[in-house]
């Protein structure tokens, strides 16, 4: 059978009229996804700027605690965050960090409640063990034998003198050393000697003087069996006054006696 397509033009009539209703559903459904995303938009700008300038939830009280030796005003104005200021809108992170920069500061916990709004500052403070006379200047020192703080009028625990020592010193075994009369001054006072100071010398010698004008001479980390040995030593010979003892060998003490001007004999 032949045809002779009569009919063609009806069909691409047909053809033509169903993709324009497709082109003009796929614009309306575009046109009303486009529509609520506007809406939402514009939902959570009102939303946020609600939440900005809302008086609901304006900081009406912050609490400070653990803090002695910062006081309240200085940890406020470090955080930069007062009553009235936005809890949504003030960086946290922030205030942390701006707390943890004071040197009297180790690490700084902040809460935060909505309803009422308010902030709980939990301040951990650095517990200074001794202080450090370096370069002539007193240093405040914790219990890992870092300087944290300048301290001209007040002193803290053991005093270690560091003569002929700099600040530049610190981390090339000073510090170390530090640690380690520390750790040598807990060992001696849990034995019942009370230590009245140290003083590092070149090499990182340490002389540790005891209440009773005896002296240790010690090196590197404490060893409770050469400091008891000490103490045997002690309780059967009763060394004078201004005796040094060296305990820096493993298997024997050396006493050393102070002479008139000072001088070791």
């Amino acid at each position: 059978m032949v045809s002779d397509f009569s009919d063609l033009s009806h069909r691409l009539r047909v053809t033509s009229r169903k993709r324009t209703v497709q082109q003009v559903n796929l614009c309306l459904r575009l046109g009303i996804w486009a529509g609520v995303l506007v809406s939402v938009a514009i939902i959570v700008v009102c939303a946020a700027a609600y939440l900005a300038n809302s008086a609901l939830f304006s900081v009406r009280h912050i609490t400070i605690k653990g803090a002695f030796h910062v006081k309240s005003d200085d940890a406020l104005g470090l955080m930069d965050i007062g009553e009235g200021d936005n809890i949504l809108t003030r960086n946290m992170h922030e205030a942390r960090r701006m707390l943890e920069a004071h040197p009297w500061i180790e690490k700084v916990r902040i809460s935060r409640s909505f309803l009422p709004a308010s902030l709980e500052v939990e301040i951990t403070e650095r517990r200074p063990e001794a202080t450090l006379i370096l370069e002539d200047k007193p240093y405040l020192v914790t219990g890992d034998g870092v300087p944290f703080l300048a301290s001209p009028e007040v002193f803290y625990g053991l005093v270690i003198h560091a003569d002929g020592f700099t600040k530049d010193e610190m981390g090339s075994g000073l510090s170390d050393a530090i640690k380690h009369a520390l750790a040598w001054a807990r060992l001696a006072g849990s034995r019942g000697l009370d230590v009245l100071d140290v003083a590092i010398e070149p090499g990182f010698l340490m002389n540790m003087r005891l209440k009773n004008s005896l002296v240790f001479t010690v090196f590197g980390a404490p060893n409770p069996v050469t400091l008891d040995r000490a103490l045997k030593v002690i309780k059967a010979i009763k060394p004078v006054e201004g005796t040094i003892m060296d305990l820096r060998c493993q298997d024997k003490i050396v006493l050393r006696t102070r002479g008139a001007h000072g001088g070791e004999g």
